[in-house]
């Protein structure tokens, strides 16, 4: 498959072209959109794309700036212009460039579409087939590390397989044999923190300087791959030495990778987490031990104090496959009760205990202690929801990379609203404090004023009248403020789906959340994201 950027500024153009042909019947995947060249050339810094099918004039940054920047860095990726007639002159200009073709925008027909796709294909199977006469001098070695990269990307999704390697180890120069190999899969913690420090450039030279530290500290005698997945995440392909046979592999690999982690944050200040598969015979089997080393970095979330996870250890191997863990009502009600006595910490180590054993995954553990720290916080509506640096615990939440964090986090929280709300004890809570207090707990789930008004056994008339006078808000624009600022914190996090954010959020129809969402903030949620 080869994967494709659509860059332009209109929605409408974008939503066209991606539903006017079935892709992946013609050998193509859209891996992602975006408004500028600006936001395509951070998109083609993760994706590293085949094709970029963009338009000419756009904000920030136009079409052929576009081409200029992204074919020096990616001499195997291929442009497509979309013109309008009045833009004949600068489409001449995007070939002279080094385009591929360009389609008229009000004479775009699928035939038209899948002959310029045609050539792509022909042209991106010649430069992997003679890579050297495909790439001026200077930038022969980057265009092989680029197509090695896709190779083993592609391989690794099941779009390749092993016979691909044998075909292409002498042209690629791939080192690896097939004996006893074994991948590391490591990650950047904080990255999103991370990234804020860097712009454009300075991400590539990141990047750089991670793959330097791995080759330097690997010995030359290993055969080794590295191969950039994202900014965040790299592969460290090895055979392991013939002098190895007898020894374990966590025993050979363990002081090599402790001392890219040490390297990692003695020279690059970063920390980083690594998962390791387990030992594989066979180019066949790489796809396994990829998967074996994802789900071993996965499970390092679980892991209070480890850097480095091995596939082949118990915890490494834990299967986890819930993405959900319900807290039920009354279990809700009783951890109120709990927090209000100021008696709940063994109730959450509890809570974490089962998080553990009962194979919830990372996602199902946030997920969980959002609920937690929704329902705290309704027990004190009247403590700010503030914890260091004037951030809330959600947005603190984002930063935690293990469930011990989560943990400590929901703790803190605890901890600080029970010792501010000591001064407001004895101050009886009014009928509009005790309605917000529930939609803070519960705005996720399906409430209206009736619901709520029924849990504190008053009239909803009479609810709705003095939620209006204490607060300055009606009940449903309380409800709504309160969803849609969840549901920014979530989409910041880039953890979860926009149908997700909505569904966590208390509304399962995405488009009517979409449409509220846009109402409030005055962008979609995908352009709030960003």
């Amino acid at each position: 498959m080869l994967n494709v950027i659509i860059v332009d500024d209109e929605l409408l153009m974008r939503i066209g072209l991606k539903s006017m042909i079935p892709w992946e019947e013609h050998g193509f995947v859209i891996t992602g959109e975006a408004q500028n060249g600006k936001e395509a050339l951070e998109l083609a810094q993760r994706q590293a794309p085949d094709l970029i099918i963009t338009d000419i004039k756009m904000p920030v940054m136009d079409g052929l700036e576009l081409i200029r920047k992204a074919s020096s860095g990616y001499p195997a990726c291929q442009f497509i212009i979309l013109s309008c007639l009045d833009e004949f002159q600068y489409a001449q200009e995007a070939v002279r460039l080094g385009a591929t073709d360009y389609l008229i925008k009000s004479d775009l027909k699928q035939e038209h579409l899948q002959s310029v796709l045609g050539t792509v294909r022909k042209k991106a199977a010649q430069f992997r087939q003679t890579p050297e006469n495909s790439l001026p001098t200077g930038q022969y070695k980057e265009g092989i590390g680029y197509l090695k990269e896709t190779l083993f990307k592609e391989l690794f999704s099941g779009f390749r397989d092993d016979s691909d390697i044998m075909r292409s180890k002498e042209s690629l120069q791939i080192s690896l044999t097939p004996e006893d190999v074994v991948i590391a899969k490591l990650r950047i913690n904080h990255f999103h923190e991370l990234r804020r420090k860097y712009v454009e450039q300075d991400e590539k030279l990141l990047r750089y300087s991670i793959v330097n530290i791995m080759e330097e500290i690997v010995p030359r005698r290993w055969n080794k791959e590295i191969i950039v997945e994202n900014s965040s995440d790299y592969l460290l392909i090895m055979n392991l030495p013939d002098t190895a046979s007898n020894r374990p592999a966590r025993e050979i690999l363990g002081p090599l990778l402790g001392k890219i982690v040490t390297a990692m944050q003695e020279f690059l200040n970063i920390s980083i987490s690594v998962g390791v598969s387990g030992v594989s015979s066979g180019y066949g089997g790489l796809r396994k031990a990829y998967r074996e080393a994802d789900a071993a970095l996965a499970n390092l979330f679980f892991e209070p104090v480890s850097d480095v996870l091995y596939y082949d250890s118990p915890a490494g191997r834990m299967q986890r496959s819930r993405d959900s863990f319900l807290i039920t009502r009354e279990e809700s009600a009783e951890l109120r009760r709990r927090i209000d006595v100021g008696n709940a910490e063994a109730d959450l180590d509890r809570l974490r205990r089962r998080l553990y054993d009962e194979g919830v995954t990372e996602q199902g553990c946030r997920k969980a202690y959002m609920r937690i720290l929704a329902l705290i916080s309704s027990c004190f509506p009247s403590v700010p929801e503030l914890l260091a640096e004037g951030q809330t615990p959600y947005e603190h939440m984002l930063y935690e990379e293990k469930l011990e964090g989560l943990h400590s986090l929901a703790i803190r929280f605890l901890r600080q609203s029970l010792n501010l709300n000591r001064a407001l004890v004895n101050v009886p809570q009014s009928y509009a404090n005790q309605a917000k207090a529930i939609i803070l707990e519960r705005y996720a789930e399906d409430i209206s004023l009736q619901t709520v008004a029924g849990q504190i056994n008053v009239n909803p008339s009479y609810l709705s009248r003095v939620f209006k006078e204490e607060t300055g808000e009606n009940f449903i624009g309380y409800l709504t403020r309160i969803r849609i600022e969840k549901a920014k914190q979530l989409l910041k996090s880039k953890a979860y789906k926009v149908y997700e954010v909505a569904s966590l959020t208390g509304y399962p129809n995405t488009a009517y959340f979409s449409k509220l969402f846009k109402k409030a903030t005055g962008v979609t949620p995908e352009e709030y994201r960003g």
